[in-house]
């Protein structure tokens, strides 16, 4: 393995790592000091191919923040018993509206 290629593996590394800490950090911050109000699952897209195995659902909700501000979000650790226009309790990161978590 030339040395070009070692170069993009490891900035392919650390760009994934960065990644995954700021999440984790923002999971974290959810958790500890969102703001927890109640939405409607507004819409559930089907990602990946229908007849892979890696057929995955994304599931947004809509909700108004705090000041108003009427937000469709990602839910970031949907269940599968989910339904659109379900009433779902959730947090939301006041810095990071349109990710939401399920309480």
């Amino acid at each position: 393995m030339d040395t070009k290629a070692i170069f993009l593996w490891v900035g392919f590394a650390l760009i994934c790592a960065v990644i995954y800490f700021v999440s984790r950090r923002i999971k974290k911050q959810t958790e500890e000091n969102g703001i927890e109000t109640t939405g409607v699952v507004s819409r559930i897209t089907q990602t990946g191919d229908i007849d892979a195995e890696d057929m995955n659902f994304q599931y947004y909700v809509r909700y108004r923040t705090e000041d108003g501000e009427e937000v469709e979000g990602i839910l970031s650790n949907p269940r599968s018993d989910l339904a659109v226009g379900q009433q779902v309790r959730i947090k939301y990161h006041p810095k990071y509206k349109t990710n939401a978590r399920l309480v």
